[in-house]
């Protein structure tokens, strides 16, 4: 096991983040990444290189979809990178394009998963996603060493995303001989203790996101049950629909996934307790003024030697943006996937 660290222990980079003074707000952070420009996500289509689709066939029968972007010039044994969408998000999310089309710019292949019943999958998936999901990654990375063998492999996961990056790297520690292709990992903005997550989502104008993706949620569950007639969901669900992310996760995603309650599938998912694990080469990037994520469970982790945190003031979720647009958190990922980094060595 890699020698533990606190957060006051882990480096950051000197390549910190600063906007101009009246883009200093998480809120306008996190807004102007998900309304001002994601817009700029759908153009330049032509940039990507060939584009195809496959599926990963999961233990429960359930199926995963994702994206291939693969550069014109890629051969066997170039790198390739996983991407990973956060909540209520998919492989199409201008965050998921944007990033893909960028690393397709600098020769690496580019897989796009759909998380289950997200995306390109609805159709494909009884059982739900959720932040704990982590065998349904470990498929994912199998699938893709097999059709790239020999290619050294970056995840990138976004948000719960992240969480499930996270996650699996720590629980895996032991056996990580299984996907030895990854050799570095990077988590963006993750919710790593889900039950301060979700507790600071009650709270003051984080109030506004909660509902936001309390009722994006329960729009997905209606959409899977239209095109998945035999999807998993609890008897008389829509009878009274949940109004927070907590009630959500305590009346569908805990009973549907197998947990006893949404405490439980709080403590066994979040990846907080898995960090001091870790063994691959990853960067965790969040923003100290994330409205949706208290940099409090942050501060609080214990990190492994092997780890880097990048946290600057500003930032909010997925955002990073100034006036001229994005550019900063593209940077930083395209460095880490790219760059020979290895902390604590």
């Amino acid at each position: 096991m890699s020698s533990q660290r606190s957060s006051t222990d882990i480096p950051l980079s000197e390549d910190l983040f600063s906007p101009p003074v009246f883009f200093r707000n998480g809120h306008v952070q996190t807004l102007a990444g998900m309304y001002v420009y994601s817009p700029w996500a759908g153009r330049e289509r032509s940039s990507f290189g060939v584009s195809l689709s496959g599926e990963v066939l999961l233990s429960d029968d359930d199926r995963l979809v994702y994206q291939d972007d693969r550069p014109k010039n890629w051969q066997s044994g170039d790198r390739v990178a996983l991407l990973l969408h956060g909540l209520g998000g998919s492989h199409a999310s201008h965050y998921m394009s944007r990033i893909a089309r960028l690393l397709n710019q600098h020769n690496v292949r580019a897989f796009r998963l759909d998380w289950r019943g997200c995306g390109a999958g609805v159709t494909l998936a009884r059982y739900p996603y959720h932040s704990g999901r982590s065998s349904d990654l470990a498929a994912t990375l199998a699938e893709i060493q097999a059709r790239c063998p020999g290619s050294p492999i970056t995840v990138i996961g976004f948000s719960l995303g992240g969480n499930v990056t996270l996650k699996l790297l720590g629980e895996t520690q032991n056996s990580l001989g299984s996907f030895a292709a990854i050799d570095r990992a990077v988590a963006v903005c993750p919710p790593i203790d889900l039950n301060m997550t979700v507790t600071s989502l009650g709270k003051g104008w984080s109030q506004l996101y909660d509902r936001y993706f309390c009722k994006a949620c329960t729009r997905d569950v209606r959409n899977r049950q239209r095109q998945r007639p035999d999807a998993i969901i609890p008897d008389g669900w829509f009878s009274r629909l949940p109004r927070t992310l907590y009630e959500f996760d305590e009346t569908f995603t805990a009973p549907v996934s197998g947990f006893e309650s949404a405490a439980e599938y709080y403590a066994r998912s979040s990846a907080n307790q898995f960090l001091a694990a870790i063994t691959v080469p990853t960067l965790v990037i969040a923003a100290q003024d994330d409205p949706l994520i208290p940099f409090a469970q942050f501060k609080a982790a214990d990190y492994s030697a092997a780890t880097k945190l990048l946290a600057p003031q500003h930032g909010g979720h997925l955002g990073f943006c100034t006036p001229r647009g994005l550019g900063w958190l593209d940077r930083q990922i395209l460095n880490w996937t790219l760059g020979p980094h290895c902390p604590g060595r």
